[in-house]
């Protein structure tokens, strides 16, 4: 999680240019894209991708496409602090790491790249998320959600 909250402020460049970050985190997915406008190239999975790439873990087949994490290491039945957290969005899917919970657990919070345009920490309801995985060999015994109380934007656009 280290690596992904330095991450936090990475941010879209208007334009043809492009935020050279953004275009590692797509070349650890082996995406094509060379313009990080989240409209065009939705880019949530790539940063998801280069975070585990830096830790030694193999991106998944298609690590561009947010719901092909669902194939990464084991799925688990509830989130957990660090989990890869993946949910459906219209034309997509959207895919980002679990960092805490609400007090009352009705919201999760996200770190995860192209919130905003940005990566951020997103609140979403917990009832969007589909899909919780982690590495196959994560002990899901030893695993924690803790409250979540910094701040966080709330959950808008992932496109």
């Amino acid at each position: 999680m280290k690596t992904a909250y330095q991450e936090l402020g990475q941010s879209e460049v208007a334009g043809p240019k492009a935020n050279p970050k953004i275009i590692q985190y797509f070349s650890a997915a082996k995406f094509w894209g060379t313009d990080d406008s989240g409209g065009k190239n939705a880019w949530c999975a790539s940063f998801v991708a280069w975070v585990m790439q830096k830790h030694g873990y193999t991106p998944v087949k298609n690590a561009f496409r947010a719901k092909s994490w669902k194939d990464f290491g084991k799925t688990i039945n509830a989130p957990v602090q660090g989990a890869i957290a993946i949910k459906s969005r219209a034309g997509g899917g959207h895919v980002g790491f679990v960092v805490g919970q609400s007090a009352t657990g009705n919201n999760l919070f996200i770190l995860g790249g192209n919130q905003g345009n940005k990566v951020s920490i997103a609140r979403y309801p917990a009832s969007v998320w589909e899909t919780f995985v982690v590495p196959a060999t994560f002990d899901e015994s030893s695993g924690l959600l803790p409250i979540y109380t910094s701040p966080a934007v709330a959950a808008s656009t992932e496109a």
